[in-house]
Order: structure tokens, then sequence, then C-alpha cells
């Protein structure tokens, strides 16, 4: 009989949007904000999926990042509410299914500096919760265990999340690729499961993961749901984290595994009542800041937003404006859009609106050459993030890569290159930007 399990990943309970969000709004009165509220929607839409399915699922597994903070931007604890609604569905969920579950480690909700973890308390409540943290991880490494946990039929071998250049400064690459060869080998007849939380962006998925043999890698830290290879996928996250993941498909994987056999691959999808748009408006060379909120607004007419109210269905948008006109003034063009934003989340406003933001893609005007020496001429000229989108364009992408996070990534590279600030090229910092 082939293993099942369902495999869900990057909840992200305690996202609170908070850029151009409409004020004093609240999913549950005077306890989760509006937007933060459709993350627990979703978390308990799932669950609730899951104890339906028939026949039952032998185990749930969550491929990390349960809370969303505390993480690199955000060091605070998740809201109470958060902790509250991922005790109760999951402390419900096993009561009344008897189906385990388990939970790694993603680079979200970890206290990166400390030996303690948010999943402890779940772990100490919870009967039949099985919980893998970095600070297991880490022992195990150091005592050359395994991280694994043992079912009847099968087994999971855990890789919660660990920062590459953590393990890079201290020498311990090869070390910690040998301990995955060694302490976290299968045992040959026995369904093997592993589960992860990295990708191959920042370094953070172990590659050797994918010569050990297991029958199926539950990965988590990419929000698009898709096959890795034919042993290996990301169940993406359940709800629109980024304005960029307005496309994606949302929800979780049913998985059928069995010893020495390609797994069954099921995505289950959710439906989404709150519209994201995340479109751009062209800025032309004779256009003013009073022709750009004239495109702004008949924008926004087309999406039919100009309607009652409604909490459930108030949608979010983020607008890019790309191009340039010597007619408009940054500054001039920000308190016009920030006027129309007050306008459109106001108390009294007439249209359907959560949250407006906005983000400026404009040529600078003011760049001190000399600070870009040989990478002004090729670069800075002309559009970068353009420039790559159209060498996309021309030539043949594999359909599991996502062309806009290539481009983010290529567009900030180039701008760390040519002398920019100070930082790491993380997975979630150059995702950054909305105004």
């Amino acid at each position: 009989m082939p293993t099942r399990i369902a495999h869900i990943s990057d909840t992200h309970l305690g996202a609170r949007p908070r850029r151009g969000v409409k004020q004093n709004v609240w999913g549950e009165e005077m306890r989760s904000h509006l937007l933060e509220h459709d993350f627990y929607e979703r978390f308990e839409e799932i669950f609730a999926t899951i104890a339906e399915l028939e026949p039952a699922v032998d185990l749930v597994v969550h491929s990390g990042d349960l809370y969303d903070s505390p993480w690199e931007n955000n060091p605070q604890q998740p809201p109470v509410v958060a902790q509250e609604t991922a005790w109760r569905v999951i402390h419900d969920f096993i009561k009344h299914t008897g189906i385990p579950v388990l939970i790694i480690e993603g680079n979200h909700g970890l206290y990166r500096n400390r030996d303690v973890s948010l999943l402890d308390y779940l772990r100490m409540t919870i009967p039949e919760l099985r919980v893998a943290t970095q600070v297991d991880l880490k022992r195990s490494f150091a005592n050359k265990e395994p991280l694994i946990f043992e079912f009847d039929d099968f087994d999971v071998f855990c890789f919660p999340f660990m920062d590459y250049h953590v393990l890079e400064s201290s020498d311990l690459v090869t070390d910690f690729n040998d301990w995955i060869s060694t302490a976290q080998n299968p045992t040959p007849k026995r369904t093997s499961i592993a589960v992860a939380h990295g990708m191959d962006l920042d370094r953070s998925l172990p590659t050797p993961i994918f010569s050990m043999g297991y029958d199926y890698i539950a990965l988590g830290h990419d929000h698009h749901q898709h096959k890795l290879s034919d042993h290996a996928w990301y169940a993406g996250s359940p709800e629109r984290w980024r304005f960029d993941e307005q496309k994606h498909k949302k929800g979780f994987l049913l998985v059928e595994v069995e010893v020495g056999k390609k797994p069954k691959i099921q995505p289950f999808h959710l439906e989404f009542s709150r519209p994201v748009y995340s479109d751009k408006i062209e800025v032309v060379q004779d256009d003013t800041v009073e022709s750009l909120i004239g495109k702004v607004e008949k924008y926004i007419g087309d999406k039919s937003l100009k309607i009652p109210w409604n909490p459930s269905t108030a949608a979010r948008i983020r607008l890019t404006f790309q191009g340039q006109s010597s007619r408009i003034g940054g500054i001039e063009l920000a308190v016009a859009l920030e006027g129309l934003r007050i306008s459109l989340l106001g108390r009294d406003s007439d249209y359907n609106i959560s949250q407006f933001v906005w983000a400026m893609h404009q040529k600078e005007v003011d760049l001190d050459a000399a600070a870009y020496p040989e990478i002004e001429s090729e670069y800075l000229i002309e559009d970068p993030e353009n420039d790559f989108r159209e060498y996309l364009d021309s030539v043949a992408i594999d359909e599991k890569f996502d062309t806009e996070l290539l481009t983010k990534v290529a567009v900030r590279a180039l701008k760390l290159a040519v002398g920019g600030p100070d930082e790491k090229l993380t997975i979630d910092s150059f995702l950054e930007g909305d105004s």
C-alpha cells in the first residue's frame, strides 16, 4: 500500500501587510487585522480539506515557515492570534482525525541567535505532533545522528532551514554534506520521505539530498507550487504573501509514495474571494502628474472597484510606474498618489479596496557617472529590468522557472555589483520595494 501524505508549506501565520492598508478594518474584531486574517483562514481551510480526504492520509507534512516572524526584517514574535490559531487548528485536527502532523522550522519564525524555538510549545502541548527545529538539526549534526521520525511503514528525514553562509563561515559545508550522506541515509525497502526548507537561489537547499534515493522530497521556501524533479515538489504558500504571487495557484499537495516508484502528486488549489492586482502603468514623455493620476483612476474603474465596501472582497492593488516624463517630479507624483490613496482607503470611500501601493521604476536623472565607471553605458542608459525581460523572452526558459523572480534577482544583483548598499542578496531582501 502506498503512503499518503498531505504536503503543505509556508503558511506565514501572523503576516501583516502594513503599507498602504485601509485602517481600522478587522478580520476578527479587535483581534486580527483584515489582511492578516486571510492567512488564518487559509490555514484552517487547508486542514479542514485534508480532514475530509478519502482515504485518509497517513501524515501531514509542513515544510517550514509556519509563522511569518521573527525573521531578518521583523524580529518580533508572531501575533498572539497567530500562535493561538496554530495551536487550535493543529490540536483539533489531530484530536478529530488521529492523523499525525510533522512541522520543520523555516527561515521565518526562527530565532537566529537563540537555541529556542516557537515550535517547542506546540511540540510540548499537542499529542502526535512531530517537530524538527534548527536546534534539533544542529544537535543531530554535532552528534552525527540522523534527524528522523519513524512511522509504521515509512521514515521521514528532516532538514530544517540552515543558512548556507553560517556553514560556509564556520568551514562546515563539507562536514554537513558528509552528515547528510551518512546519518540521513534511508533504509532499503522502507518508504523514505525527506522534508526540507530551502532554495538554490540562496543556497539554503542542501543539494546532497537529491542523491540519497528518497522516494519523495517535500520542499518549502519557494511560494510557487511546482515540481522541481520527479521526486521533489514545492507545495507553495496557501496565501498571497507578496504581490508577485498573484498568479500562483495556491494550496497543498496530496502525495502517494511507494518504495522505488515515482510518487503520484495531486495538487489541491484554493479559491480566493479577495482579488490581488499587480500591474504596470506606462509613463510617457508628455505625461503630467494629472494625466498619471487619471490613468490610475481609469485602471481602478476598469477593475469595477467603485462598489460598496465588502471586507471579504476588498481588493489589494500594486501599481508599478514604468518610464519617465520630464514634466513630472518624483516628490510631486508621490504627494499626488498619497492623496489618491487617502481618497481610495478613507472611511467614507466609495471604493472596495483594502490596500493600495505603488513602485516607481524610472530612469535616474541625477547619477554621478564616476560612481558607475564601466556599467553605466551598458545598463543605466536603458532600463535593466525591461532589458532582462526582453532577453528572457528571446530564449527558451523552462516553465518551472518564475521569470519575474529571475528578473528581480538579476536587477538586484546588478545594483549590488555596481556599488549598491552593503547587504546580502537573500530570498527576502531583494523582493522588497512596495511603497
